[in-house]
């Protein structure tokens, strides 16, 4: 049987491979600023040429490979705390845990997701987080979605609710894609729709030009983190990595001045201790209340049908494009951006946003 732990570095992906009936250091591959696909099509070849069995050891903070792994058909554990120090671990030693320690590992099975096993605790985390997310919301340090103040330049637009601002927010979350993200900016560009990205740093190493491309057409960056992690478990140095490591290729894929100041947490995993925790650290977080489920896939009518069931006045919708084929969320894109103008919304950015929803006399960011 033979293990291959994926590690991360700050230049590209790490794959360790171990034998369990071999008594011999781990061999390893580097892979640096490269696309996804190299080291997928790498592991899955390893599992072909495997005899006696094949098993992919990940971390919770690598939340990118899993999928594409189980779909074609490779076994794939999780590695979750305590386990994991300061929640991350190398590729050596994630293949040693496979090897020693299977029993502390947790197999994903098709059609679930990166964090299957752990609902409870992630449900409990975010229900905890309330009373911060409504302190920081206050001092324009994190955004939610709903009612905003009415402004002058939204008049008094029909369907948006008195006393409330007919704006709402789109984003984009998992790219850049070669592919797909393009698309995306042909049809914002197109409407004339402002809309914000959500970065995931290891595809900004792989597609620097898309990024500049988003920032040259006037749309908000943000960062996704390094690779998908989920943010609670990582301690303060892991935590520097994933999102420190994805705001400096940001800044230097779109040649910005200083870092991207938003953050969305992939999964929306948060804690209160990872939300002040990144508002200590200058970044104001995102969430949304639109949610379209583009990723699994459910046809462009259905998408848009569910942006307009659930919008309201300061929603933050939700979408993708990147992290899979999003052909469905381009095709829908359009109907979304017009069927929200005609029922009176004003398509804004982040930044717009954010200062209506903060209260009076409290400047955002302060």
């Amino acid at each position: 049987m033979r293990f291959a732990g994926v590690g991360l570095t700050r230049d590209g992906y790490r794959i360790a491979v171990l034998d369990t009936a071999v008594s011999r250091p781990a061999t390893v591959e580097v892979y640096e600023h490269c696309v996804l696909e190299r080291p997928v099509a790498r592991l899955v070849e390893l599992a072909q040429l495997a005899p006696d069995g094949f098993a992919v050891v990940v971390d919770s903070g690598n939340g990118i490979f899993d999928g594409s792994l189980v779909s074609a058909g490779v076994t794939v554990f999780r590695a979750d705390p305590p386990v994991l120090t300061d929640g991350r671990v190398t590729a050596e030693a994630l293949a040693e845990l496979g090897r020693s320690r299977p029993e502390a590992l947790v197999a994903l099975g098709s059609g679930g997701w990166t964090m299957s096993g752990r609902e409870e605790g992630i449900t409990a985390a975010e229900r905890a987080s309330g009373p911060v997310e409504r302190r920081l919301a206050a001092e324009g340090r994190l955004l939610l979605g709903g009612p905003v103040r009415r402004t002058e330049a939204d008049g008094g637009a029909a369907g948006t609710g008195a006393g409330s601002a007919p704006m709402v927010a789109l984003t984009f979350d998992d790219g850049p894609d070669p592919e797909f993200t393009p698309q995306v900016l042909d049809v914002l560009r197109r409407y004339d729709a402002p809309a914000a990205f959500f970065c995931i740093g290891l595809h900004v190493l792989a597609h620097p030009g898309v990024v500049r491309r988003t920032a040259a057409e006037g749309h908000t960056l943000g960062n996704h983190s390094w690779s998908h992690a989920y943010l609670p478990d990582l301690g303060p140095i892991g935590l520097r990595e994933q999102l420190g490591h994805t705001s400096e290729a940001l800044a230097e894929a779109a040649g910005l001045d200083g870092p991207v100041g938003w953050l969305r947490p992939p999964y929306g995993g948060r804690s209160p201790e990872l939300l002040d925790t990144v508002a200590d650290l200058g970044l104001t977080t995102v969430l949304w209340d639109v949610e379209t489920n583009d990723w699994a896939l459910p046809g462009p009518e259905v998408i848009a049908e569910r942006v307009f069931r659930q919008v309201r006045p300061g929603s933050v919708v939700l979408m993708h494009d990147g992290g899979g084929d999003r052909a469905q969320t381009v095709a829908a894109l359009p109907t979304v951006i017009t069927g929200l103008r005609e029922r009176g919304y004003r398509l804004v950015g982040l930044g717009e946003l954010l200062a209506a929803r903060v209260p009076a006399g409290r400047g955002v960011g302060t």
